[in-house]
């Protein structure tokens, strides 16, 4: 059994281009590096490695996913809160809110285990950014937690966008203080990180729009 957040409608006014371009860049180096024999090396050179601090690395870390369930579960997280973002905030904000949710997720990481030598990868941290904008931008949205068997949906759990996004970022930075980032695994402190900076974020670059 897995769950997964159905957004109920919500359309936007302006095709989402920046988002699903974010989405094509992410399969596009997943399946030509973790498909590659050489994918640990790339993990190695490129993933971000607080122990060995390389600002090219903070971007690259973010196009670059552990395997399929990885790559699937962030891009459809990302399809599911982009649209709308990019759609309030513009191409260029919303571009340069994604990328900045991702160097905020990778501060907060390396300043929980600077000398950790594990990298990290993923678009995990730049997504949690998003998801923060979505819950501050839109808070009463309707949702579904929609539970399935397999493929097959079994029953829904009616929601709002401000408790699916809270609940998740309570759950990510109660993680955070119980794991150990020194070990590996999930970079909890990088989802709290992306998600901080995406708070932050919005009250820098939203304008709520205009009524008549």
């Amino acid at each position: 059994m897995f769950i997964l957040p159905i957004e109920e409608d919500h359309p936007t006014r302006r095709f989402p281009f920046v988002n699903l371009s974010l989405i094509a860049a992410n399969l596009y180096f997943f399946f030509t590096t973790a498909t590659s024999p050489g994918f640990q090396q790339v993990v190695l050179e490129h993933g971000f490695t607080p122990a060995r601090l390389q600002a090219p690395d903070v971007l690259t870390s973010m196009f670059l996913h552990a395997g399929l369930g990885h790559l699937l579960g962030n891009m459809y997280f990302l399809f599911v809160f982009g649209d709308n973002v990019e759609d309030l905030l513009g191409k260029v904000k919303y571009l340069l809110a994604y990328f900045l949710s991702g160097v905020g997720a990778v501060a907060l990481q390396y300043l929980t285990a600077p000398h950790s030598s594990i990298p990290m990868i993923g678009a995990s941290g730049a997504i949690s950014g998003v998801g923060a904008l979505y819950m501050l931008m839109f808070p009463w949205k309707k949702f579904r937690l929609q539970f399935f068997f397999l493929v097959f949906p079994i029953f829904g759990i009616p929601t709002r966008a401000f408790i699916l996004v809270g609940v998740w970022f309570a759950l990510q930075t109660f993680m955070a203080y119980a794991s150990d980032p020194r070990l590996g695994g999930v970079a909890f402190w990088a989802h709290v990180g992306g998600f901080l900076a995406g708070a932050l974020l919005f009250l820098i670059l939203y304008r709520k729009p205009k009524t008549s």
